[in-house]
């Protein structure tokens, strides 16, 4: 006779079942749903313009021609004066520096033979022209006059300290002459430089 013992298993708590299910169940769903949350992503990126300064300018006339009389006789002189305008724009903070030269060797207006000159009034502070004498000022219509500045003495004008749109600068040019001088056309070039400051 043989005597067989069996194991007797023993069955599983139906609550702790119940709660183990549960915990799992509940660990996937919140693990889960968080998978699934929408997420905000956000960046940041530095934008930078330079703007270079930029100036124009402008010069009216660009062809300057003083009025000439042909009507006074071999004693008398004839003094002609005209405007310029300069117009400068710019959008530099610092404004800008308005210069004039003459753009040669040479202060002199020159007769179209090549030969005859009327020289720059040698005034360093306006004053009256002498005879034969040709000068410039700022400011519209002026009386008096001083040298022309030569190409290696520019002389600065005008100085503004902000940006600036058709900024206009007056030059008078004046001329006296008597009959001395061969009739005929008498010139040279202006320069005129405006930078940024």
């Amino acid at each position: 006779m043989s005597l067989i013992i069996k194991r007797r298993r023993r069955p599983i708590n139906l609550f702790q079942a119940a709660i183990i299910f549960l915990a799992t169940f509940s660990f996937s769903y919140i693990i889960g749903s968080l998978s699934f949350i929408p997420q905000e992503s956000s960046a940041e990126n530095y934008l930078g313009i330079d703007l270079a300064p930029t100036i124009s300018l402008t010069v009216n006339p660009a062809d300057f021609n003083l009025p000439a009389s042909d009507s006074y006789s071999i004693t008398e002189f004839v003094e002609s004066v005209d405007n310029i305008d300069i117009i400068v724009s710019t959008n530099n903070p610092a404004g800008f520096a308005l210069t004039m030269s003459i753009s040669n060797s040479t202060t002199g207006l020159t007769h179209s033979n090549g030969l005859t000159t009327i020289p720059s009034t040698s005034n360093i502070s306006p004053d009256a022209l002498d005879i034969n004498t040709w000068g410039y000022n700022t400011g519209a219509n002026a009386t008096s006059f001083r040298r022309i500045p030569g190409i290696g003495t520019q002389t600065t004008i005008v100085n503004t300290n902000a940006p600036t749109e058709s900024s206009t600068t007056t030059v008078t040019i004046g001329a006296k002459a008597d009959t001395t001088l061969p009739s005929g056309s008498y010139s040279n070039t202006l320069r005129f430089t405006a930078v940024a400051r």
